[in-house]
This record gives C-alpha cells, sequence and structure tokens, in this order.
C-alpha cells in the first residue's frame, strides 16, 4: 500500500497581546471540503529530509523565510488523505518555529490566513489529529518557557 509522506511548521510570533499561530486555508477550489484550514506543510520531494520540505513549504505557502526552530520538538501526525479516490495512509512530521514577521504571502494554494491565540487555533485547525500537534505544540512552548526563565 502506497504511503505518503509530508513535513510542514507549526509557526508561531509572540506579540504584546501573546503568542500567535499562523493558521492557512486550502483554496475552496482545490477540495471538496470547505473551509479547510491547516499548518503549513507538503508532501517530500524525492531525496527531500522532512525538515527541508517543511521551510521550503513554509517559505512557498506563506512566503515566511526567517524562523527559530525549537529544538527538540516534533510531532508526527497520521491520517488517511484520498489519491485516485482510494484512501491513503499519510504520515506528516510537524516540526515548530518562531517568525518574527506578521507578513504573509500566500501561494495559489491557500485562499485565507489568520494569526490565531492557541485556543483559536486549534479551534480553527480543521484535522482532529493536527489539533494534537498543536497541543503538543502549546504545551512544548510552556514547558521551554519555564525551563529558559
Amino acid at each position: 500500500m502506497p504511503v505518503e509522506r509530508s513535513a510542514g511548521i507549526i509557526i508561531f510570533r509572540n506579540t504584546p497581546q501573546g503568542r500567535k499561530y499562523l493558521v492557512i486555508r486550502v483554496a475552496q477550489k482545490h477540495i471538496p471540503k470547505p473551509d479547510f484550514w491547516d499548518f503549513s506543510k507538503g508532501i517530500l520531494d524525492k531525496g527531500e529530509k522532512g525538515l527541508e520540505a517543511a521551510r521550503r513549504e513554509l517559505k512557498e505557502e506563506t512566503g515566511i523565510k526567517k524562523i527559530e526552530l525549537m529544538p527538540n520538538f516534533k510531532a508526527t501526525v497520521r491520517y488517511f488523505t484520498r489519491r485516485n479516490g482510494k484512501p491513503v495512509p499519510k504520515f506528516v512530521a510537524m516540526f515548530l518555529g518562531e517568525t518574527k514577521t506578521n507578513r504573509v504571502k500566500l501561494s495559489w494554494e491557500h485562499d485565507k490566513y489568520e494569526w490565531l491565540a492557541y485556543k483559536g487555533a486549534r479551534k480553527r485547525i480543521t484535522l482532529p489529529s493536527m489539533k494534537k500537534a498543536t497541543e503538543k505544540a502549546e504545551k512544548f512552548l510552556k514547558n521551554y518557557l519555564l525551563a529558559t526563565s
């Protein structure tokens, strides 16, 4: 059975109002399910490593180039997607990164974005397994801040 491998980055920025996560909506013309919100991610190119793909996808989908990756964070998200009408297992390596910019330039694949606080981002994200990755990221950041203060 074929397997699809992807990688992405849960991107956040710190603001005077608190930490905000970037969530993006897949353009409605590309999917049958309306209002599909996610983080930047995409399929690994041949020979590409997960982190390389995640950085490339972030740049392509949001225009964000400068990020600081959080050390020791990786969440593996599993779910099924459809290819040629058939279910295919998908494994997504999600990394965590901070950016200082609030400017986003969406690719043709996406039509909306929002910077949301944790609860809003978790609520907005469509896939339950990606919501769990959001929870893991928030917990990691809280523990990271405690350890570094």
